[in-house]
Parts: C-alpha cells; sequence; structure tokens
C-alpha cells in the first residue's frame, strides 16, 4: 500500500465531517451512522427493544441509500424484516463488541467477523443477492467493525494499492483485504486513533457529541469515501 503524507487522514476525516457553524451538524445525513452506533453500543441485548433497533437500523440503511428503488429491502420488506437481523446482531455482541482494525490479524477475530457475516446475510438476504456493500454498512453501523465496502470507500483504497494484487483485494471483503486494512492502520495508528478520539460519535437526543470515540474501522471508512468522492 501507498504511503500517505502524514496529516492527510486527519484532513480528510475534517472536510468528510464538515462541522461548521452555518448548519448543524448533527442533522447532517452523514450522522445517521452515529445514532445507529449509539443505539447498538448502548443497549447489549437490542431484542430488549426490538422496534427501536429495527426502526434505527432500517432508517440508517436507508439514510446510506440500501433501500433504493430496485432493491430487495425496498421492494419486498417493511420493518418488521428487520427483526430476525436484530436477532443475529444479539447472537455475536458478546464477540463482535469492540472488534475493530487494530484485531484483523487474529485469527478468532476473523472467524468472528466471518461469522457475522454470514448469519447477517441470510437473515437480510434470504433469498441471497448482492451482499457485499449491504452487509457491510449494517456491520458497521451495529458494531463499527469493517468499513462500508461501498463504491467511494473501495475505489479510495484501490488508489493507494501499488500491485494489480493489492488494488484487485478491495472487490471483496476477505483475508487479503483485512490484512491490508490491518497495515494501513500499523502505518498511521498514532494519527488514526487522535482522530477518532478528537470527532466522537452525536448524542441524538441532544445534537452534542457524546465522547464515544469513532471506531478505527470508521476513520478507515470516512477516509477511502471523502478520497474517491474528492477526486
Amino acid at each position: 500500500m501507498k504511503e500517505v503524507t502524514k496529516g492527510q487522514i486527519a484532513a480528510g476525516v475534517e472536510a468528510y465531517l464538515r462541522e461548521d457553524v452555518e448548519l448543524s451538524a448533527s442533522r447532517r445525513r452523514e450522522r445517521s451512522w452515529d445514532f445507529c452506533f449509539n443505539h447498538f453500543q448502548e443497549h447489549s441485548d437490542p431484542t430488549k427493544v426490538m422496534e427501536l433497533s429495527c426502526l434505527h437500523l432500517g432508517y440508517y440503511l436507508a439514510s446510506w441509500g440500501m433501500l433504493r428503488g430496485s432493491t430487495f429491502l425496498f421492494r419486498q420488506t417493511n420493518v418488521m424484516h428487520y427483526r430476525r437481523v436484530v436477532e443475529v446482531i444479539a447472537t455475536h455482541n458478546a464477540t463482535m463488541r469492540g472488534c475493530d482494525v487494530d484485531a484483523y490479524r487474529d485469527t478468532r477475530k476473523r472467524q468472528a467477523l466471518e461469522d457475522a457475516w454470514r448469519d447477517i446475510r441470510l437473515a437480510l438476504l434470504p433469498d441471497g443477492g448482492n451482499s457485499r456493500i449491504l452487509i457491510s454498512k449494517v456491520m458497521m453501523g451495529v458494531w463499527g467493525c469493517l468499513p462500508s465496502f461501498d463504491t467511494y470507500f473501495v475505489r479510495g483504497f484501490r488508489g493507494l494499492g501499488e500491485t494489480k494484487t493489492e488494488k484487485v483485494a478491495f472487490n471483496r471483503v476477505s483475508p487479503r483485504v483485512l490484512d491490508l486494512l490491518a497495515g494501513f492502520y500499523e502505518r498511521h495508528a498514532e494519527e488514526i486513533d487522535s482522530v477518532r478520539h478528537l470527532h466522537t460519535t452525536w448524542d441524538m437526543s441532544s445534537g452534542r457529541p457524546t465522547g464515544r470515540p469513532l471506531t478505527r474501522a470508521k476513520i478507515l471508512d470516512i477516509y477511502g469515501f471523502h478520497t474517491a468522492f474528492a477526486s
């Protein structure tokens, strides 16, 4: 992976979040992630507040473009569809909470990621279908453990690849791409860890920062997205 100039990650995150005084930052579409993430972090058993959990997850996915007109979720489901997904989330909470980029080289964490991915996919898309972007967005929204492997994130990090193998790796979520992301984090750990504590999540009720740090995967998600979107 190509080297990134010191300060570039912080600048990208700052530009993406656009925390200005002209429009309340808490009302921006980008903050849909914060509210979903906060909810699932504050409820170790989200099935106990099932309706609220379904609503948070469903609105976050809609806000982040996952309920477009041709999709299965848009055409064939309503909020009740997320009940099974919330049950799966509760099942995996013990192993997935706190899972982040710094643990991607750990064999047990990789297995936990794979297991959670499989079970969420089966619950959300029981008849199959394109799942890379959708499932990664769910896992980002609930645990903050994976970047959202959407078009812009993939393009941004593919551009950092130095070889064809590294570039192609970002087409799917695999052990190879987890290694690449872990290596990127390890080379820029000081900056990433500083930025994630500087830009915390926002609270839905108060419209103010919570003090809960962004995850490392969220920082990579923002940086990859902004790099591609701004180019």
